[in-house]
């Protein structure tokens, strides 16, 4: 099943949309490197991000002695000039002084602690949504996440593409950001306490196809203030796939565990509340 997992709120801008459903072969190209123009996307949301695209820091003496009695160059493993990448921004507290329309329908599961409840929205995305989302997962900009903790046991793909969705598909952005305000209005009240936030998308693929079954250990997620997971594959297409969140009260209670359908979302206090997929 394929997964889209938006960590982080939230943000609202100015830019020039191409129209929702168009077919990718009519996206302009563009990746994000070296502070380069987005399509579509204003600078004011837009916030530089300096990252390396080496995982090595500087070689010790003891490294660069084991490096070369191993017949490598201590050189190439030197750590790389940052690579200047834009992140997107989105300012929480002008999107916060206009109503909130809610969803059609949810379900709410209350805990004793605020953080510790979450919120179920059915049907949250329509086909045409969704297939818009598999689309933009094409688009050159969006690329594999390789940043998770080597402590972290997972068996999937995922990969970063928010700056994709605002570009180019900014209707269906912006109706992700508003549900997940809404859904903190109405359960945490965290988002007022930020005047902005720095949204991230991961497109995430459990393909057990390979042999091994696709999963995630009860984990958190750093920094995510809300946490939305929507469902864009069928349930007939796999087995499994259960989003478990951790009890709502101290003692031996047991998970609580959703089983979510195409289009379906699960919202949450991501930084906050223990989560696991089987």
């Amino acid at each position: 099943g394929t997964q889209a997992v938006l960590l982080q709120p939230l943000a609202m801008a100015v830019g020039d949309e191409i129209a929702e459903g168009a077919s990718h072969r009519s996206w302009p190209v563009w990746k994000n490197r070296d502070r380069a123009p987005i399509p579509g996307v204003g600078v004011e949301s837009l916030s530089e991000d300096s990252s390396s695209e080496s995982s090595s820091s500087s070689s010790s003496p003891k490294k660069r002695r084991k490096l070369q009695e191993d017949g490598e160059n201590p050189s190439d493993t030197q750590k790389k000039e940052p690579t200047r990448k834009w992140r997107l921004k989105f300012r929480v507290l002008e999107r916060l002084k206009t109503e909130l329309t809610p969803p059609l329908a949810h379900q709410l599961f209350e805990a004793p602690r605020r953080r510790k409840g979450f919120i179920l929205v059915p049907s949250l995305l329509n086909s045409q949504e969704i297939e818009s989302l598999h689309a933009l997962w094409t688009h050159p900009s969006v690329e594999e996440i390789k940043d998770r903790k080597k402590s972290l046991e997972y068996r999937h793909v995922a990969y970063r593409m928010e700056l994709a969705l605002r570009a180019h598909g900014q209707e269906l952005y912006r109706k992700l950001i508003d549900t997940m305000a809404w859904a903190d209005a109405l359960l945490w009240q965290r988002l007022p306490k930020s005047k902005v936030a720095y949204p991230e998308v991961e497109y995430i693929v459990y393909d057990a196809r390979v042999g091994v079954p696709g999963s995630i250990e009860a984990h958190v997620d750093n920094h995510s203030a809300v946490t939305i997971v929507i469902l864009l594959s069928d349930t007939s297409e796999f087995q499994g796939g259960i989003n478990c969140f951790e009890s709502p009260d101290a003692g031996d209670y047991p998970p609580r565990m959703v089983q979510l359908q195409r289009g379906d979302c699960v919202l949450f206090r991501g930084e906050k509340l223990r989560h696991w997929i089987t």
